[in-house]
């Protein structure tokens, strides 16, 4: 499939070169803004993520600059986003190296002069292809995903690639992206040994009528060994290459991680479904479904009677994902609600043990903002740096869609007045549970999610010792007031308090990041939080 991301680049230098006009001047424009945030939370466990140790107090501040520069001559455009990212007051032992704010990559503390933090976020070039029979735009370079209506559903962020849409008719057009996720290179010889990862995601957009989009998409992700975001850890089972192995080692066969006659780990993820959107009159609706299937090679880092570290095994998935949101706006009133549901592994299917199936969903790249918006504990809201159980991935709802192995079942309301044309109030609630009950007497570390309780010895005596089973499944509930104050041109003041209700499922023990040691997470406590944020944009 690498072969496919290849022939993209040919044909379009081939026809960029066949249709070379003058140049031209081209017209540049910045666009972007700056965020200047302040929260204070109680209990979010941004670091030590558990809930259950109080006195996890925070109050911050930072400064995030997102300028665009784009350059345009006619349909033609080449974008740069640039991305600043600091504390006030220095995190770490300089004023850019480690540990630094979770989200941020410096600080500023008396004297501000910081090295080496501008982020590049986007370098992408956008062209339509004129000798093409139906009009066809090209983006290429570092880019904005493009695969869904729904904010981070399947793949939401940014991306190295080629993305191309074409406008067959008035209400029907066709997107396909590649997307570059891990080159190995020439592998062993320049001892990079991972895999030639890439995803590839195609859809259709069919409007059968004004406010209705329809969009059918696949997708495809070919995972070979360790990789990045496409994969987190769950239910007991890391990322590295004691899990997921790369063949051969630096050396040739036999050697590195890799046993002689092993093969590497591949995974192969498809994704199928339909995202919609409605818009009739004061009414909205958004669904969005998709079903998950493949096969995923890994070795179970445990030894069983049914596996080991040297089986080289082979699972199955198979999951689903659901939302629906909608809303209704009368005048300055404004009410809407949510509905999701993913699929999950119950606590006795072990996965860490290669003995079942995967059952919970993984999108390609979520960016940390699923439900985003919506909440400010369980999702990334005005302070987008600030979300429960951040310090593990799998187990972080924006990232994840689902909580471990275990999936998730969330229902969500919002409503906003405008008072004012400048000044809005906006209330919230989010309550949740997962799909499947979770192993709340398992270890939760970073590293591997929730490791179950019983131990692989136990589960394989002639007599088991031991039920691993599940024994919660709320999670909890989270209520927000807050208000926008637009008080001067561009310029807006958000404010938002937030209580999380915590439910016994967020209970495990907790293998801390910092430490390494087991703490008892097994009694969560709520979690509080105050966040004003000034926006100014351009």
């Amino acid at each position: 499939m690498k072969r496919v991301g290849i022939l993209f680049l040919v044909l379009v230098a081939l026809v960029a070169m066949t249709t070379a006009d003058a140049v031209a001047q081209p017209k540049v424009t910045i666009t972007g803004l700056v965020d200047n945030v302040s929260s204070w939370t109680n209990n979010m466990s941004v670091v030590d993520i558990n809930p259950a140790r109080t006195g996890d107090r925070e109050w911050y501040a930072r400064t995030r600059v997102r300028p665009d520069i784009t350059a345009a001559v006619g349909t033609t455009k080449f974008v740069l986003g640039l991305e600043i990212d600091s504390t006030w007051g220095q995190t770490g032992a300089t004023d850019t190296t480690a540990p630094n704010r979770s989200g941020t990559s410096s600080s500023w503390d008396i004297n501000t002069d910081t090295l080496g933090v501008i982020e590049i976020k986007w370098a992408y070039t956008e062209f339509a292809m004129p000798i093409i029979p139906v009009p066809t735009v090209f983006r290429l370079g570092a880019q904005p995903w493009q695969a869904q209506y729904k904010l981070a559903a399947l793949a939401t962020g940014d991306f190295a690639g080629v993305h191309m849409t074409n406008q067959w008719a008035p209400m029907f057009k066709s997107n396909l992206t590649y997307a570059f996720i891990e080159e190995s290179s020439t592998g062993p010889r320049d001892a990079f040994i991972r895999g030639e990862d890439f995803a590839l995601v195609a859809s259709v957009e069919i409007t059968p009528f004004k406010g209705l989009d329809i969009r059918p998409i696949y997708s495809y992700a070919n995972i070979i060994g360790v990789t990045g975001q496409p994969r987190l850890a769950r239910g007991g089972l890391g990322t590295g290459a004691g899990v997921y192995q790369t063949c051969p080692g630096t050396a040739g066969p036999g050697t590195g991680a890799c046993g002689v006659g092993s093969k590497s780990s591949v995974e192969d993820r498809h994704t199928i479904g339909v995202d919609a959107r409605w818009r009739f009159g004061a009414f909205s609706l958004d669904p969005t479904f998709f079903f998950q299937f493949g096969s995923r090679d890994q070795i179970a880092p445990t030894v069983s009677a049914t596996s080991g570290p040297s089986v080289h095994s082979t699972l199955s998935r198979e999951a689903y994902f659901f939302d629906i949101r909608g809303g209704w706006q009368a005048g300055p009133l404004l009410v809407e609600g949510a509905f999701i549901y993913t699929s999950g592994n119950e606590a006795d299917e072990r996965i860490d043990l290669n003995r079942d199936k995967i059952r919970y969903y993984e999108a390609i790249s979520t960016d940390t903002s699923y439900y985003a918006t919506w909440a400010e504990i369980w999702a990334l809201g005005i302070d987008y740096f600030n979300i429960i159980r951040s310090g593990s991935p799998g187990m972080n709802p924006g990232v994840a869609i689902g909580y471990d192995k275990y999936g998730l079942m969330r229902i969500g309301a919002r409503a906003s007045y405008a008072l004012t044309p400048a000044f809005t109030v906006r209330t919230g609630a989010t309550a949740n549970w997962t799909a499947e009950d979770v192993d709340t007497r398992g270890t939760h570390a970073a590293a591997t999610g929730i490791t179950p309780r019983c131990t692989a010895a136990q589960l394989d005596a002639a007599v088991p010792t031991c039920v691993d089973s599940g024994t919660a499944s709320y999670l909890g509930t989270e209520l927000n007031l807050g208000f926008q104050w637009r008080f001067v041109p561009n310029v807006a003041l958000d404010v938002v308090g937030s209580y999380m209700f915590a439910g016994n499922a967020l209970a495990t023990h907790v293998t801390t990041s910092n430490t390494g040691a087991v703490r008892n997470g097994r009694n969560p406590q709520d979690i509080q939080a105050i966040t004003a944020r000034v926006r100014y944009t351009w």
